[in-house]
């Protein structure tokens, strides 16, 4: 069976293309990395494709990791994974992180348990027997937890490691140095097993967590600009906000037409609102404003839209328009606070399973 494998589930982009015929990788590549993943995932495949001196058309799986791991990271995965497997018909499966990590150990270093840290005196954790049987699947725990679950004489391996050994004050677990975090070349094996159904979603062992870590520190929140490589990401965090979310390629087009810009709201580092406008000499258009439903009621959205509708008003825009559901008193509500009046209305405009909606056209004219 050929597959491809890619991960970028933690602090590293890695892609391979396998033969389980052959039992070695045709290619591989791997970089430590923990930010960029989404401009690097495309080229590294496309160059790991051409050293195996493989077509998409050869393939016969695609197995990407599905967390725990970085919301950014992760999504990336996916919607590489899905994307493709989709336009080139190719089955798709998921390998959790903590399963893909053990596929790093060798034969001898079980029992095993995977440790990878989650912040907060927390580590993610899988305990094995061998890398079929999960002993104790993937969950987030207390380092001191996991300490007190290793079995004597255990191997253990991940980010984590060092920590929950300092926690256990025991002598007798063996640190495995075989690698850290998920290399798409040891666990693409793990995709020959059983047949996908239906196309992997992420694996998030605790509700994505948007909130300020300490609520008081104003560097927990940042603000940045998007480009047509962050679409993944875009599209990602569309589709947690909207029950029809827009594609990644949806996002590309989008980013492609004159005017059109992207920004998004980060906190902690992990996206958590999005905003997309377009401008047109002194007017300019909100596309979509979108915020992750774990990070919603903390502000995020209108902060995000106030600074960027500061910037338009700052290049000489004149006047911002924008379309809302009639019945989206929320997002009504947050643009009337930022000076939005009613303007219009479309409709029958959007497309809804028990009949269409009127679209409310909202008008901002330059300083309120």
């Amino acid at each position: 069976m050929k597959i491809l494998s890619i991960d970028t589930a933690m602090a590293a982009c890695s892609a391979a293309a396998v033969d389980t015929a052959r039992g070695q990788p045709l290619a591989a590549a791997f970089t430590s990395m923990e930010r960029g993943h989404a401009e690097a995932l495309a080229p590294m495949v496309a160059a790991v494709m051409r050293e195996a001196a493989l077509d998409f058309a050869s393939l016969e799986r695609i197995v990407v990791t599905t967390g725990p791991g970085t919301f950014t990271g992760l999504r990336i995965g996916l919607s590489f994974a899905r994307g493709l497997g989709l336009a080139r018909g190719i089955p798709v499966t998921g390998v959790d992180s903590l399963t893909a990590i053990a596929a790093n150990c060798g034969a001898g270093e079980f029992p095993l348990l995977v440790a990878a840290a989650a912040g907060n005196g927390q580590c993610y954790a899988a305990q094995f027997e061998d890398l079929a049987k999960p002993v104790v699947p993937p969950r987030i725990v207390a380092l001191a937890e996991a300490a007190a679950g290793l079995p004597r004489n255990a191997w253990i391996i991940g980010t984590a490691a060092e920590a929950v050994i300092a926690a256990s004050g025991r002598g007798d677990p063996r640190r495995s140095r075989a690698g850290d975090v998920p290399v798409a070349a040891n666990f693409a094996k793990l995709a020959v097993a059983g047949e996908p159904h239906g196309p992997p979603a992420p694996l998030y062992l605790r509700p994505p967590d948007a909130r300020p870590q300490s609520p008081g520190r104003a560097d927990a929140v940042s603000f940045e600009p998007a480009t047509a490589a962050a679409a993944p990401v875009l599209a990602a965090l569309h589709a947690e906000a909207f029950s029809e979310g827009w594609t990644a390629a949806a996002f590309t087009e989008l980013l492609a037409m004159p005017g059109a810009s992207a920004r998004l709201a980060l906190v902690s580092g992990e996206p958590a609102a999005l905003l997309l406008t377009r401008q047109a000499a002194d007017e300019a258009e909100i596309i979509t404003l979108a915020t992750r439903p774990a990070a919603r009621r903390q502000g995020l959205a209108r902060r995000l839209l106030a600074r960027h509708i500061e910037e338009l008003l700052n290049q000489g825009v004149r006047s911002i328009f924008l379309e809302v559901a009639e019945s989206n008193s929320a997002a009504r509500a947050l643009y009337a606070s930022l000076g939005f009046a009613q303007a219009g209305q479309r409709k029958g405009y959007y497309k809804r399973t028990g009949g269409n909606e009127n679209a409310l056209i909202l008008h901002r004219k330059t300083r309120v």
